[in-house]
């Protein structure tokens, strides 16, 4: 659609690529870094990452119509 976001996300999705705890962290990390270039290779943008202390918690990104949604 050509028109420019107009309202808040009726529904914010995320993207789940580590598994269920108990994790790794450094191989997490690697999951959800590697997610999120995928998806700004296919037309995201990337906001800011969160992190959990020193480890990396989330990627939130945009989409091309600018909904937001986070890689965790």
């Amino acid at each position: 659609m050509p028109e420019g976001k107009t309202a808040k996300n009726r529904m914010h999705i995320d993207i789940r690529v580590a598994g269920e705890a108990p994790w790794d962290m450094a191989q997490r990390e690697q999951l959800i870094r590697e997610k999120a270039v995928e998806l700004v290779t296919a037309g995201a943008t990337t906001v800011r990452e969160e992190s959990y202390g020193e480890h990396l918690g989330h990627v939130v990104m945009l989409d091309p119509e600018g909904n937001e949604f986070c890689v965790a």
